[in-house]
């Protein structure tokens, strides 16, 4: 069984393949759940073609996660293509996730063929996960907002979107988390300064941190971060949004690689955001 997931949105395809994780594993605790990310590995046509190959005896069902794997190597949608019947029939299910849009490739005899129409042939079920515009932005902030407690007017809502930028789900969940540490929104009569988001007797949010990784003392940030009680692993998704709001184009793609390390080995995730860290040119 196939599905796919198309768009740019990095935050409703994990949190959609997350879903998938959850209701899987809900089933039977010994399924394998299996994932290959191209933004961080090289994906051989070996190790694909393993991938969507039978698991083992002792298995009796797979979710296998691919995230991107297509655009950097071609040859992987022509294996897909020449399996694509065999794994629509198969007891395990496949879960593909492609950000951009994949330009037309000559892929076998039929010439050249849309990739997307390829999984609309095949897949179970195809969701778009393109990022969010105004109002669209302000309904899922509403809606996370009341998740979390908060209750934002529409004004407070509109001046959090128009700070951290139309489709930064990322960013936003940072700023709610920011405001629930600290005093409610709902029971302030102006929106919070930034100087109101860490109040002195509540523990700072990752965007107390997010600047000083920009400069000279940016190790020392990490140690900070780290000591503060923050989730390393989760302070990179902020990071990442800041990259791309300052135009960092090769540091945010090489920031994708590193959050991809950081959850294959969270055990060593301070010391891969610090190298990331130091790898930086500002």
């Amino acid at each position: 069984m196939i599905y796919f997931l198309r768009g740019e949105n990095s935050y409703s395809a994990i949190k959609k393949i997350n879903e998938f994780k959850k209701a899987f594993k809900k089933k039977n605790e010994s399924f394998l759940v299996e994932e290959l990310d191209g933004a961080a590995d090289e994906i051989s046509e070996a190790l694909f073609f393993a991938a969507i190959s039978q698991g083992n005896l002792f298995t009796k069902k797979r979710l296998v996660i691919f995230k991107n794997v297509f655009a950097k190597n071609e040859a992987l949608m022509e294996l897909f293509e020449k399996n694509a019947g065999a794994l629509k029939d198969s007891g395990d299910i496949f879960v593909f996730w492609e950000a951009t849009p994949l330009a037309r490739r000559s892929l076998g005899e039929g010439g050249e063929k849309e990739i997307s129409a390829l999984f609309e042939k095949y897949s179970e079920k195809i969701q778009d996960v393109e990022a969010l515009k105004f109002p669209e932005l302000d309904k899922w902030l509403e809606k996370r907002s009341k998740e979390t407690d908060l209750a934002l007017s529409k004004d407070e809502r509109a001046l959090m979107i128009e700070e951290a930028g139309e489709g930064a789900e990322w960013a936003l969940e940072g700023e709610l988390e920011k405001l629930r540490l600290g005093e409610p929104a709902s029971s302030k009569s102006d929106f919070p300064g930034k100087s109101d988001f860490f109040p002195a007797d509540s523990p700072p949010g990752p965007f107390a941190f997010v600047e000083k990784m920009f400069g000279p003392r940016a190790l020392l940030a990490v140690k900070e971060l780290a000591a503060s009680g923050q989730d390393v692993q989760r302070f990179i998704y902020v990071l990442l949004w800041k990259l791309k709001q300052k135009r960092m184009y090769r540091a945010y793609f090489e920031g994708i690689r590193t959050e991809s390390q950081m959850r294959r080995d969270p055990k060593n995730s301070e010391e891969i955001l610090e190298r990331f860290i130091s790898s930086l040119k500002v």
